[in-house]
């Protein structure tokens, strides 16, 4: 193999791109790091960290504030779902920003404190730094669209949008404008913006807004009653407008959400999920009652194309589901390895068990079987630290008392 010194400038790009594409950002940023040569050769991710897919973290995951998972000096710890990994980067806009959501590793914030008519919701890129600006969300803001603001919450007189209740999906143009959707829930209408915009608008068509939702790759999916039955549901897709016209789009010319697939019949609406895993979209036909009843997963891909065929392995990935009406504000289901979080097998489903409100529900996808997972916390640790695993942390079920 030759030094990457001795490589034409285009082909070391090439091979960057290739370990971009292959690994994750951080793989990218340390072929970078190799020699000068490979510095030069390679595009910088700072200042193309939103504007540019390729480099989101997707498989990245803020730890929740609280319990000493943070560093003292202020630094964040970041998970890769996937390999495992850490990293403590510094992200001094959450020292008065609140996180609303992630976007495709992106994180998306609102100012806690200050003027709300002048700050802007704000999108980071928390390994590079990138921002990219919105119109404020104000109270006033929110009553002039909504007519309500059932769904803001107050902080010594200022609105703001709950953390771990928003859905939102990304869409970039040609021309690097960035278009945010957002989903809340008990709104039955989409809200938008561009960087370029002053104000939010409103999607002129509506659904039924309590459904599981998940955004990914730019589009939003949402499982809903089917209008024409009581007992059947549906998958819907929200696509963006198109690149050209996501700057001036009007309310109308936003697409109106598409059936893109039928549920199983049985399904209920409310206990079943959407997540993420392996870049596919997965439904999960949840459970009422934990231990007594059989799960099912279905690829949507396989639903579209008429397949009502469950899923039999997910392989060494566990699907942790109803994590947001657990209350965590996470607020979406995640996929993760087993080398993320060893503490739980492969093939399995992780939920709230709904009766027995200390414990977590582990459906094995492969037997069928269910086991309790004890969320019982040490809550007076002799130790001063916290004894809870990571799961109960992304469930909101850490109570330690560690001062």
């Amino acid at each position: 193999m030759f030094p990457l010194a001795s490589m034409a400038a285009d082909l070391v790009e090439l091979i960057g791109l290739r370990v971009l594409a292959a690994g994750d950002l951080l793989d990218y940023i340390r072929f970078r790091a190799v020699c000068a040569h490979s510095w030069s050769s390679t595009i910088h991710p700072r200042g193309h960290g939103i504007t540019d897919s390729r480099f989101h973290p997707r498989r990245w995951m803020m730890l929740p504030d609280g319990h000493r998972l943070h560093l003292e000096d202020g630094r964040k710890r970041f998970l890769n779902l996937d390999t495992g990994k850490f990293v403590r980067p510094r992200v001094p806009l959450l020292d008065d920003h609140c996180l609303l959501c992630s976007v495709e590793g992106l994180l998306l914030m609102q100012r806690q404190h200050g003027d709300q008519d002048e700050d802007p919701i704000c999108l980071l890129h928390p390994f590079t730094g990138d921002t990219a600006k919105f119109p404020p969300v104000t109270y006033r803001t929110m009553v002039r669209l909504f007519g309500s603001a059932y769904h803001l919450n107050s902080h010594n007189g200022s609105a703001y949008l709950l953390p771990g209740r928003v859905t939102a999906s990304l869409t970039v143009n040609a021309e690097g404008v960035v278009m945010i959707t957002v989903v809340l829930p008990d709104v039955s209408r989409a809200l938008f913006a561009t960087t370029k915009d002053k104000q939010w608008r409103l999607s002129a068509w509506s659904f039924s807004p309590n459904g599981s939702t998940i955004s990914s790759q730019g589009k939003i999916y949402m499982v809903q009653p089917k209008p024409t039955s009581s007992v059947e549901l549906q998958i819907l897709q929200i696509d963006p407008p198109r690149p050209e016209k996501i700057y001036g789009s009007s309310s109308s010319s936003f697409p109106a959400p598409k059936v893109i697939a039928i549920c199983p019949t049985g399904m209920l609406n409310a206990l079943s999920e959407l997540v993420e895993c392996d870049s596919e979209i997965l439904l999960v036909d949840s459970s009422d009652y934990v231990l007594s009843k059989r799960m099912a997963v279905y690829k949507i891909a396989d639903l579209i194309q008429g397949r009502v065929t469950p899923l039999t392995s997910i392989g060494d990935k566990a699907l942790l589901v109803g994590v947001r009406r657990s209350g965590s504000l996470i607020g979406r289901n995640l996929s993760v390895s087993l080398k993320a979080m060893p503490t739980i097998a492969g093939d399995m489903i992780v939920c709230h068990d709904p009766i027995h409100e200390k414990y977590l529900g582990q459906y094995h996808i492969g037997s069928g079987t269910w086991s309790l997972r004890d969320m019982i916390c040490d809550i007076y640790s002799a130790s001063g630290w916290c004894t809870c695993s990571l799961i109960d942390h992304i469930y909101g079920a850490c109570h330690c008392f560690i001062g």
